[in-house]
This record gives C-alpha cells, sequence and structure tokens, in this order.
C-alpha cells in the first residue's frame, strides 16, 4: 500500500505541476496582447533570463523608430504569484542609455530591447 501511495503523490505533484505551467502561459498571453494593443505603433521584444539556480525573468519591451523605450513589463519569480509590473526605470529612455546597461535587470533587458531591434529592421 505504501507503494501506491507514493504513485499517487507524485501523480498528483505533477498534474499540480501541469495546471500552474497553464496558468503561466495564460498570465503572459495575457500581458503580451495587453502590450500589443496598447502600443501598436512600435517594436515588441520579449527578454528571458533564467540561470541555471535562482528566479527566472521575463521582459516585455516596447520601442519607438528613435530607440526609445515606450513601455517595459517585467516579471520576476518562479510561482503563479508573480506577476508582470510595469518597470519605469527604463521607460522614456534611450536604448544606448547607461542606464540600461547598469541596471540591475540589464541582462533581461538587453536582450528584450535586441529583439525589438530585429523586428525594426
Amino acid at each position: 500500500m505504501n507503494g501506491l501511495g507514493f504513485v499517487l503523490f507524485l501523480m498528483v505533484i505533477i498534474a499540480c505541476k501541469q495546471v500552474l505551467s497553464i496558468l503561466n502561459s495564460k498570465i503572459y498571453v495575457s500581458e503580451y496582447r495587453n502590450v500589443i494593443s496598447n502600443n501598436s505603433d512600435g517594436y515588441l521584444g520579449v527578454g528571458t533570463f533564467q540561470p541555471k539556480l535562482g528566479v527566472g525573468q521575463v521582459c516585455l519591451v516596447v520601442i519607438d523608430e528613435d530607440g526609445i523605450i515606450n513601455d517595459c513589463r517585467l516579471i520576476k519569480g518562479i510561482s503563479i504569484f508573480a506577476r508582470f509590473h510595469k518597470y519605469m526605470p527604463v521607460i522614456e529612455h534611450s536604448v544606448t542609455d547607461e542606464t540600461i546597461s547598469h541596471d540591475q535587470h540589464h541582462k533581461v533587458l538587453l536582450t528584450a530591447i535586441e529583439h525589438a531591434q530585429q523586428q525594426r529592421g
């Protein structure tokens, strides 16, 4: 009976992990659509940073033709309780500004900016 209980426990853990993964995906898609609908005249870039150990990050950045950041959303966390928030310290700054390269989230920001610039051409 102990073996069956352990197998059931593992199945519950796997099912919970799948449900949480689906919820995280829905949160991401919802925020992605929100950013696109609010910034139809810019270029969107998505950056991710996932260290081997530690908390991962996802960043959505919108830049205009002049390389100015119009919108920046950041999520940092490991659970469904983590939410995107507007990251104000870089909004209205140029993508070449030193503020970005010295920011605490510079790795994910620079990746998102690079992807947005690729969209810009």
